[in-house]
């Protein structure tokens, strides 16, 4: 059977504090513990959309440390699509475009996911994540490594944690 793709464009960011910690959250649609990140919507670029993407799911406010991005990563799903909308941290409207993901029987749309992540450093919490996310926490490198549910956002932690300055592996 051939199905449909769907190009998107997401950015999102890789938050950490003083503490050696960095902020995930466990998103209300699949339940996993991922990073924030979300579409670049028209007329924004890829930072801007990290920056807003953080803010609405994990309730913080942050800051791009360098424009280069950390890594980029790229993977396939399977969806049915569907426009929902919610608030987010501080009460901005947002949208997910995901109804049902392959794991629910969602399989009408195949999607190719570009996601451009940014390292980023907090400069306010807001004290609460977006609709979006269920819960979010502050993790060390090793159990953000643990939770991450994707291979992909793994590893790009351990980029952040090696770009921050990581202890060399004995």
């Amino acid at each position: 059977m051939k199905y449909m793709t769907k190009e998107e464009l997401s950015a999102g960011g890789v938050v950490h504090r003083e503490k050696g910690e960095f902020l995930i959250g466990k998103h209300s649609g699949y339940h996993k513990w991922v990073l924030p990140k979300g579409l670049v919507e028209k007329g924004e670029g890829p930072i801007m959309a990290a920056m807003r993407e953080v803010e609405e799911e994990v309730g913080v406010k942050a800051r791009v440390v360098e424009i280069v991005p950390l890594k980029t990563i790229e993977y396939y799903y399977m969806a049915e699509l569907e426009v929902k909308r919610g608030e987010g941290a501080g009460g901005k409207k947002t949208e997910r475009r995901v109804r049902k993901y392959q794991e629910e029987e969602g399989k009408k749309t195949r999607v190719h996911k570009k996601v451009i992540f940014y390292l980023m450093e907090l400069e306010e919490d807001l004290g609460k994540a977006g609709w979006e996310m269920e819960e979010r926490k502050w993790v060390s490198y090793e159990e953000g490594s643990k939770l991450l549910a994707f291979e992909g956002e793994r590893e790009v932690l351990e980029v952040a944690w090696k770009t921050l300055g990581a202890p060399a592996e004995t």
